[in-house]
């Protein structure tokens, strides 16, 4: 008996659930993928990271994704977008009827251009080509922010070690002539 009353309850609330997304469910594919792009993104950034620090340090790095900020991406990706996207159509629905305004694809272009600025954060970050540097100088360098690392001077680190190397290459041509 109880077990019924629990097996009604759970497909009462699957069902309300299914119901409530059913009208936004494109939207909150849209935006998904979009979140995923700047998960990979930020992989990608980790990776660029770990190989400056072992040029830096002559360790192997594991390139790991060790970012204590992507709990905050699931729980972006996994609550609050489609709860947002949610609230929003129910707004529009029952509150904001007669206006001509699409509050749902409104709050998914919110989103998707704050994931395409993440992106395109993280894939200018440690990079050293001349979009890059372009992009650097208007939006904020995550690698600094996110993985506790002082760019400045693995830049300039890395920049002696080439530096010297290119030296000692110069100085052993010169000696075979």
């Amino acid at each position: 008996m109880i077990q019924n009353l629990f097996k009604t309850f759970y497909a009462f609330c699957f069902s309300a659930v299914t119901y409530a997304f059913a009208n936004v469910r494109e939207l909150v594919l849209l935006t998904f993928l979009f979140v995923i792009a700047d998960c990979i993104t930020a992989w990608r950034l980790s990776r660029r990271v770990s190989k400056m620090k072992c040029e830096k340090d002559g360790k192997i790095a594991s390139g790991k994704f060790k970012s204590k900020k992507m709990f905050k991406t699931v729980f972006a990706l996994i609550i609050v977008v489609p709860s947002g996207l949610m609230l929003a159509y129910y707004t529009q629905k029952y509150l904001l009827y007669d206006f001509s305004i699409n509050l749902p694809k409104i709050f998914a272009g919110f989103v998707i251009c704050w994931q395409i600025i993440s992106i395109i954060e993280n894939e200018s970050s440690c990079n050293d080509a001349l979009w890059a540097k372009f992009c650097q100088k208007i939006l904020a360098n995550k690698s600094e922010r996110h993985f506790d690392v002082d760019l400045n001077e693995l830049k300039e680190e890395i920049k002696h070690k080439r530096e010297t190397a290119m030296t000692v290459k110069r100085a052993r041509k010169k000696q075979k002539k």
